[in-house]
C-alpha cells in the first residue's frame, strides 16, 4: 500500500450479491468498504445504511474521482450490466474484480480482458469456489499428478427447488440478459474443470427449463454439458436449479492411476471431504489448515431479503471462499506473495471461460458438438 497507515479502499457496484457478500468478505479481508453504486441513489442508501457503508452512489466515476483512497472496485450487478463499470474502473486506473458470468459475449468479454492488460490494472474474475475447502484440495490432488493423467471429470448437482414460482430477479429469467442456471452456476462449475483439468476444446449441451411455475422465463434453469480439454480428458457437468426428488450433489475424477472424488453431504453446505483410490488403497486426504473455511454466517438483515436468489446468497456460503479471493488480489496489490498457492481467477480465465459458455449455448440451440474458440 501507499500509505501503511490506511487501509486499502474498496467500492462495491452492485446492492444484491454485491451487498451480501462482496462487503463482508472485502471486510474479512482487512480492506476497507468506502462506498457502494447503484441504479438508484435513494435506494441504495437505504440498502448500505444497515452495513455502514459511508457512501452510496448511483455515479462510479464520481466516486472514484472523489476518492484515491478507493484502490479496488468489485462489479457484481447483472450480467449484460458488467461492461460499462468495468471499463470506467480501469480507466481510473483501479483494481477490479468483476462476477460471472463475465460478459454478454466472447467479443465483449475480449475487449475488456484487452482494455484491463493494456492499463497495466490488477484484474480478477469472482470465482470465489476456487477457494471452496474440497474444490481446492481436489484441484491440488490432482495437479500434483496423485491419480495420473485426468482421464474423466464428472460433476452433477440437482437441487429439488422450492415451488418453482418464488420470485426471482427480472434479468435472471431473461435469456437475452445472460440469465440462467448456466450463466449464474454453470460458469462456476466451466471454472472448476479449466483450473483442475485443463482447457475445453469442444462441448455439446443440453439447456432446459424444468420449472413450471414460470411460463414467461426464457433463460434455463436446468443444463448438461459434456466436453473435452486439450489434453484428452472428458466429462460432463450437469446441474438443475428446479429438478423434483431427492438433492444431488458429487464431484468425481479419475485419472491414469487411480481416482479422486469429493464426499459430499447430504444438503449444500454440509462438511465435505477429499477422498482418493489408487494402487495404495482407498483413504481419505486430511485437509490443510490453510485450506478450512469457518462455518458460514447467514446475512443479518432480513429486510434486505426480498428474492429466492437472495435467500441462496444470504446463506453465507460464499463469504469465506470470496475474503480468500480478495485475500489474494490485495496481496498482488501491494506486490506480496499471495497467502495461498492457490491461483486466483483473472480477466484473462473470465474470457476463456465466456468462450465455453458462448460454444455451450450455440451447442443447445443446434443440437450439435461446437468447437470453443480460443482467445
Amino acid at each position: 500500500m501507499s500509505n501503511d497507515s490506511q487501509p486499502m479502499g474498496a467500492v462495491v457496484v452492485g446492492t444484491g450479491f454485491g451487498l451480501f457478500t462482496h462487503v463482508r468478505a472485502l471486510r474479512q479481508a482487512g480492506i476497507e468498504v468506502r462506498a457502494i453504486v447503484g441504479r438508484d441513489r435513494q435506494r441504495t442508501a437505504e440498502r448500505a445504511a444497515p452495513l455502514n457503508i459511508p457512501v452510496a452512489s448511483d455515479n462510479l466515476e464520481q466516486v472514484l474521482a472523489d476518492d484515491p483512497a478507493i484502490r479496488l472496485v468489485t462489479v457484481a450487478t447483472p450480467p449484460h450490466a458488467h461492461y460499462r463499470p468495468v471499463m470506467q474502473a480501469i480507466a481510473a486506473g483501479r483494481a477490479v474484480m468483476c462476477e460471472k458470468p463475465f460478459a454478454k459475449d466472447l467479443p465483449q468479454a475480449r475487449e475488456m480482458l484487452a482494455a484491463a492488460e493494456k492499463a497495466g490494472v490488477v484484474h480478477a474474475l469472482g470465482a470465489e469456489f476456487r477457494f471452496d475447502s474440497a474444490q481446492a484440495l481436489l484441484r491440488r490432488v490432482v495437479k500434483d499428478g496423485m491419480i495420473g493423467d485426468p482421464l474423466m471429470f464428472s460433476r452433477i448437482y440437482q437441487q429439488p427447488g422450492g415451488s418453482g414460482d418464488e420470485p426471482l430477479a427480472d434479468w435472471w429469467t431473461d435469456a437475452q440478459q445472460g440469465g440462467g442456471f448456466l450463466g449464474a452456476f454453470g460458469t462456476h462449475m466451466i471454472d472448476q474443470v479449466r483450473s483442475t483439468v485443463g482447457e475445453i476444446v469442444a462441448v455439446s449441451a443440453i439447456l432446459r427449463k424444468l420449472s413450471p411455475g414460470r411460463p414467461a422465463m426464457t433463460s434455463d434453469d436446468y443444463y448438461n454439458i459434456q466436453f473435452v480439454t486439450e489434453n484428452g480428458c472428458r466429462g460432463v457437468i450437469e446441474a438443475g436449479q428446479y429438478f423434483p426428488g431427492p438433492f444431488v450433489m458429487a464431484t468425481k475424477v479419475a485419472g491414469t492411476r487411480g481416482a479422486a472424488w469429493i464426499q459430499s453431504g447430504a444438503a449444500f453446505g454440509d462438511p465435505e471431504q477429499l477422498w482418493v483410490k489408487d494402487t495404495d488403497g482407498e483413504r481419505q486426504i486430511a485437509m490443510p489448515p490453510e485450506l478450512v473455511n469457518p462455518t458460514p454466517e447467514p446475512f443479518g438483515v432480513e429486510a434486505l431479503i426480498q428474492t429466492e436468489m437472495d435467500r441462496w446468497h444470504t446463506q453465507g456460503f460464499d463469504v469465506a471462499p470470496y475474503a480468500k479471493l480478495f485475500g489474494q488480489i490485495r496481496a498482488t496489490m501491494e506486490g506480496r506473495e499471495p497467502p495461498l498457492p492457490d491461483p486466483a481467477g483473472d480477466f484473462r480465465d473470465a474470457a476463456a471461460g465466456q468462450a465455453v459458455l458462448d460454444a455451450a449455448r450455440r451447442s443447445a440451440a443446434e443440437g450439435r458438438w461446437v468447437e470453443v474458440e480460443k482467445l
